[in-house]
Parts: structure tokens; sequence; C-alpha cells
């Protein structure tokens, strides 16, 4: 019987040191190939590959392997679209089982490099939002990606990659330009001057329209403080389209998303 109980023990210890090695063996961190515009897939996939060198010698931990993540991820937005809301990032990070997903995107436009990197916690709802703009040449912004990857592992990237930065070659008004505040600010000031323009207008009119009643008897005042009306409540309507029109472009050119 004490022969029986001791195995029984000892099974049940290997089960469970079976688990944690198992649990312990699976890849805490897994990186997500970045979806690419402006630039070919070639591009994009050696890139992202300098990128993933460094992510790997940054992390402390070891990274899942991409054709294990591939797989997994068939068929989720995350792989098939480049998707990096915070509903595809979870559903990525379910499907890998992981406890640090990271996904991102590379651009070439206006000749300049953009880049934007998501990394979600598994014991956290939103992600960490990470990007930078670059001008110059390639060389330089490749050495930007890489410093990325060691910002990201909260670790001070080594000096032989500080050593070889090149300035970004972006102008002040262009930082100011490409800035989401000032596109933000904008938009928000050419919506409120038109507002602003309809409360003045519309009052306008009102106080018109209130002046022809009062001398519904005198027919030349009547119509000329009419005519004013209309032609107050016409601009009202102007303006009241143009701030419209304003926050629905802000809106539907991701001008108040904090998707920087």
């Amino acid at each position: 019987m004490k022969r029986l109980l001791c195995i029984c023990i000892l099974l049940g210890y290997a089960f469970v040191l079976g688990q944690t090695e198992s649990v312990q063996d699976s890849p805490p961190i897994a990186a997500v190939e970045f979806s690419g515009s402006g630039i070919t897939d070639l591009e994009t996939q050696v890139l992202f590959n300098r990128f993933l060198e460094e992510l790997t010698k940054a992390s402390d931990n070891s990274l899942m392997d991409q054709a294990n993540i591939n797989e997994k991820i068939t068929g989720l937005e995350i792989g098939s679209t480049g998707c990096l809301s915070d509903e595809c990032l979870q559903a990525g990070l379910g499907a890998l089982g992981v406890q640090q997903l990271l996904a991102g995107s590379i651009s070439f436009t206006k000749n300049k490099y953009r880049v934007k990197v998501r990394k979600l916690e598994a014991s956290k709802s939103k992600p960490k939002k990470y990007s930078f703009r670059y001008k110059g040449q390639p060389d330089g912004f490749i050495t930007e990606l890489e410093v990325l990857a060691w910002e990201i592992m909260g670790k001070e990237p080594p000096e032989r990659l500080t050593g070889k930065r090149k300035p970004n070659q972006e102008s002040m008004i262009e930082k100011i330009v490409e800035n989401p505040l000032f596109s933000k600010g904008l938009v928000l000031a050419a919506a409120g001057v038109a507002g602003s323009s309809y409360v003045k207008q519309a009052s306008g009119a009102k106080t018109s329209r209130d002046a022809a009643n009062s001398m519904k008897d005198y027919k030349p005042g009547y119509d000329a403080h009419i005519e004013s009306a209309d032609k107050a409540q016409s601009k009202a309507n102007l303006s009241l389209l143009a701030a419209i029109g304003a926050l629905a472009y802000g809106y539907f050119t991701g001008v108040f998303s904090d998707d920087d």
C-alpha cells in the first residue's frame, strides 16, 4: 500500500513538473510580421527581419517562431490585413497564447518612412503604442527601426546602434504639420469659426424676421427685413454645413483617432 502511494505521488509530481516545463517552454513573446505600404513585400520582410533580430537580442525571453505564428493567426485580420485595432490584437493574443504580442506597420509616403508598433500584454486590455517618422536614407531608417526594438523591450540601445544614427531630415515645419495635435487643432479651429458664424448669422436672421413682423403694415420695410433675414439664414446654413464638413473631414481622415 505504501509502495502504491509513493508511486502515485511520484507520478503526480512528474505530471505537474511536465506541465510546468511545457508552460516554460512556450515562448512568451510573439511578433507578427509587419504590414507594408509604399514599399514592396520583399522590402517589408527585410525591414521586419532587421527589427526582429534586434528584438531577439533585446528580449530576456524567447520569441515564438514566425512559421508557428503565421499558422496560428491564419484567418485573423491581424495576419491578413495588418489590423492594429484593440480587438484584432486581443484576437491575435488569444490565438497565439503568449504573454506579449507585437504587431505593426511600415509605410513610405511623401518621401518619409513611417512606423507604428503596438505591444499588447495579456494582463492589459489596451496596447502600448510606439511610432516614429524618418526622412532620410534607408540605412538611417533601418538604424532607427533597430533602436526602436530595444526601446520596446525597455532597454537602452547599444552603442553599436546609437553610434551610427543619422539625423532625421524632417524640417521644423514638417514636424509641426505632421503633429496630430496640429491637425486636430486646425480642424477644430475651422469648425469653431464656422460654428461661430452660424450662430451670428442665425441670430441676425431672427432679428430681421422679428423686425419684419413688427412692420407688417409697412410693406417696403417688411420686404427689406425679410430679404435681410433670408440672406442671413442662407449664410447661417452655409456656415453650419462648413462646420459639419470640417468635423466630418476630421473623422473620416482619422484626425480624431488616437492611432498615432
